[in-house]
């Protein structure tokens, strides 16, 4: 490992340097990787890029060329012939002011030029969200749905859409499935698997013409999303046999493994494989031995760097950061624990005007006593599944947009489209979820920082960046077992080869189930497309439900029960519940959700399975009355605190998550938290916890059983829609069709702000004007609310 140029003569460095001419026209690919990896590092080393740059010429890595050329040669340089003449080369890979590598180039004109079905596969900062926007506009006379993984990037995605280059050509996009008009000749949507599905069965004759698959990889899961995203797929080409499939990748080893062997589509493939980075690795047990070593992905050797130990992992990551970090958690509760102790350690009050107006804003959005506040006063901000769907939001732009935070602690959120500047990242841990990561779920990880665009930036950009460090520290966050430098040589390792894990039943061909319980999985998965989407496979003794609740379950996406076996007994249930008077109220709704689909029926859900209790429904009617009033997020949490310092026992279940002990000895997980142990603060920073988990179970476990009931008329429509959307003003529910939060849009549908914006409830089209943010801000409005409607006024102007 070179770590100075003073370790080596200047013919050891030649000599070196002629080693990496010779692997970099080696046949083999992980020992051409070591030549440029040799080649990098002498040039950064040494600050002479020359050897780099012609490397880079005839690789095609045209950005560090280019790179090199404006910020590393002379001017007398750059007026010789020669380098005229490349100059001029690489003009040819220049795009709307950015130059792309050979690799992208080839990426962009295969997604051209292919019309049919294909998979796209190449690393984080390739340009694959530019490439589907591009995809979009070629297709913009069709109707063309994107599909994304989350609905966090909803937003992004259609941002990204109405900013690009035709933009103006696009008008509106649907999110919301009851966006769609029912009369479009040719539309763009953005939406989630369950989206989709909504649209799909509220207009049984709809058709759509391309899909656009973001982040594929997610296909061969074992999960219901994964499933649901395949069964989804399928019904797409029932409906229509030339609906084109377009998949987008940073990760898949085999096309194969996305085809599905019962619809009908084969995949060309568009792939890079540049190496225009070379990662750095460096493992510690800050628990024992405190030892720094390099890990050499090439030699497959650990490498005991001299004096440098570390006691702590706060230790070694204040010492070894650069501007921008990231530091990779598992669990919520973790991220929460160190950025805290992080923060501690650092100490020191950043008195800045945008630090302080970062933390007056979301401390008067929420509540002064959120533990957030104190980290970004040090520099610290933290990002996980828990919080608030804006105050994540908020939290990515501040990060990205101030260099005084340097700390950035998060979990898997951000594996999926969420794009920040960092240039180192330190994992505390080697697992997503249960289990640790794939190769292929590393490889992703560390792909997100040093980004092309941060690495080439014509201001802040810098070669160094082309060695991104990585650091796996064993602390008080991995298990004992753990064995770091196990991990880096399966998934690190320069010759590794990386395989897909095909763990979704639908994408298995039959002969290949080996169990009975794996083809009767595969059997009721099928049976429950056919119950959705009739005729989209051949299944002999195919099962279907004949009553109108069964088929509603089925259409709503109900996997708490087998909707099959228990149909006698939801008929048996409804007829008792009675149909005589509409629901107008939340204790009335979570009675007839207990009475009709749980009562008597064998629910497979631990978390619906709750409302078998009493005290749990009355809980939820409390929550779903909140919903109903719209309550914004700052009176919900002066609610929970209320509501549980009501409470005589002060033992209240929060889930293995959060949860911190047992009830009573029969409890196998810590489940609960006593709150006659926790102060006012720390109250509220669980009950900002407590509200974001409820919002999450009534969004996706009780909200479609609410449906089922209205469409089948015991929920008296305006108040379905309070329950929905919070709200029954049309223009407030317009806007949240399009994303808006609902503070937001009971803010902009104020008389204050009638001038400025038009509301066409009938279509959901919004027209802001680009005043509005102005006027909040003299008008003295929440600074996150500003920032939101900029954020959506980027979309709608």
């Amino acid at each position: 490992m070179i770590e100075s140029r003073g370790s080596l003569t200047d013919e050891e460095l030649i000599h070196l340097l002629k080693l990496g001419v010779i692997f970099l026209n080696y046949g083999d690919d992980s020992i051409q990787r070591l030549g440029y990896r040799i080649i990098v590092r002498y040039s950064n080393l040494n600050d002479e890029y020359r050897p780099l740059y012609d490397v880079a010429i005839n690789k095609g890595f045209i950005p560090v060329s280019k790179f090199i050329e404006e910020h590393h040669f002379s001017i007398a340089e750059t007026e010789s012939f020669f380098k005229t003449y490349f100059s001029s080369y690489q003009d040819n890979f220049s795009q709307n002011g950015i130059y792309l590598s050979y690799g992208q180039k080839k990426l962009i004109e295969f997604s051209q030029a292919t019309q049919g079905d294909f998979v796209l596969i190449a690393p984080t900062s390739y340009g694959k969200s530019e490439i589907i926007v591009n995809k979009v506009y070629q297709y913009l006379n069709q109707k063309i749905c994107v599909i994304v993984p989350s609905k966090a990037l909803l937003a992004q995605t259609k941002k990204r859409i109405l900013n690009g280059v035709r933009g103006s050509d696009v008008g509106r996009i649907i999110t919301h499935p009851e966006m769609y008009r029912g009369d479009e000749q040719s539309f763009v949507a953005v939406l989630t698997q369950e989206r989709l599905l909504r649209l799909l069965q509220k207009n049984p004759k709809l058709r759509i013409d391309v899909a656009l698959v973001d982040e594929a990889h997610n296909m061969l899961k074992k999960e219901e999303r994964a499933v649901l995203l395949v069964q989804v797929m399928m019904i797409l080409r029932k409906r229509n046999t030339s609906c084109k499939f377009n998949f987008f990748s940073p990760f898949i080893s085999s096309a194969l493994n996305l085809e599905n062997p019962r619809s009908s589509y084969k995949l060309l493939t568009g792939r890079s494989e540049e190496f225009i980075k070379v990662e750095r690795y460096f493992t510690c047990n800050t628990l024992s031995g405190n030892q720094l070593f390099f890990y050499d992905q090439f030699l497959n050797q650990f490498t005991e760097l001299p004096s440098q130990r570390y006691q702590s992992d706060t230790q070694l990551i204040l010492d070894k950061s650069a501007g921008k970090n990231i530091v990779y958690l598992n669990r919520p509760r973790d991220i929460v624990n160190f950025a805290l102790r992080l923060s501690g350690i650092i100490n020191t009050e950043i008195s800045v005007a945008k630090i302080q107006e970062a933390t007056t804003t979301i401390g008067d959005f929420l509540h002064p006593d959120y533990n957030l506040l104190k980290c970004i006063e040090c520099g610290v901000v933290y990002h996980h599944g828990g919080m608030p769907e804006l105050i994540r939001l908020y939290v990515e732009s501040i990060f990205s947009d101030n260099k005084d935070l340097r700390y950035i602690i998060t979990s898997s959120t951000l594996l999926e489209g969420v794009n920040i500047p960092a240039e180192k990242i330190f994992l505390l841990t080697n697992k997503i979820g249960r289990r640790i990561f794939t190769k292929s779920q590393f490889k992703n990880l560390i792909g997100r920082i040093c980004r092309f665009s941060e690495v080439f930036d014509k201001q802040t950009g810098r070669l160094s960046m082309l060695e991104p460090e990585i650091y796996l520290i064993k602390s008080q966050y991995e298990a004992i077992s753990a064995n770091h430098a196990s991990f880096l040589m399966t998934h690190a390792k320069s010759d590794i080869d990386l395989e897909d894990e095909v763990e979704n039943i639908l994408l298995k061909e039959e002969t290949s189930l080996q169990t009975q319980v794996q083809r009767d999985e595969l059997r009721k998965t099928l049976e429950y497309l056919e119950n959705i989407e009739p005729d989209t496979v051949e299944l002999p003794g195919m099962v279907y439900v004949d009553s109108q609740i069964a088929q509603l379950c089925f259409r709503n996406n109900v996997y708490d029960f087998n909707i099959a076996e228990n149909e006698a007994r939801l008929l048996n249930n409804i007829e008792e519940f009675g149909s005589n008077n509409k629901i107008i109220d939340t204790e009335s709704l979570v009675n007839a959700i207990y009475a009709i689909f749980i009562y008597q029926i064998d629910v497979t859900s631990i978390a619906l399975k709750r409302l078998e209790n009493f005290p749990a429904r009355r809980f939820y009617s409390m929550i779903l009355n909140w919903r109903t009033q719209g309550s914004s997020y700052k009176e919900m949490i002066t609610k929970f605190v209320g509501y549980w310092n009501s409470l005589e026992d002060k033992v209240v279940y929060f889930g293995s998550a959060w949860g911190e002990i047992k009830r009573n000895q029969e409890d196998f997980v810590e489940n609960y938290i006593d709150l006659s142990q926790k102060s006012g603060a720390e109250r509220v920073n669980l009950a900002i916890l407590k509200i974001k988990e409820e919002q999450d179970f009534v969004e996706f476990n009780l909200l479609k059983y609410i449906e089922i009931l209205f469409e089948i008329g015991l929920v008296e429509a305006d108040y379905y829609e309070k329950i929905k959307y919070g709200t029954s003003d049309k223009r407030v529910i317009s806007l949240l069709k399009n994303g808006f939060s609902i503070d937001l849009a009971k803010c902009i549908t104020s008389a204050d702000y009638a001038p400025f914006i038009n509301i066409n409830t009938d279509t959901d089209i919004i027209e802001i004007n680009g005043l509005i943010p102005e006027v909040m801000d003299a008008n003295g409005e929440n600074k996150l609310l500003i920032f939101e409607v900029r954020y959506h006024m980027r979309s709608l102007t």
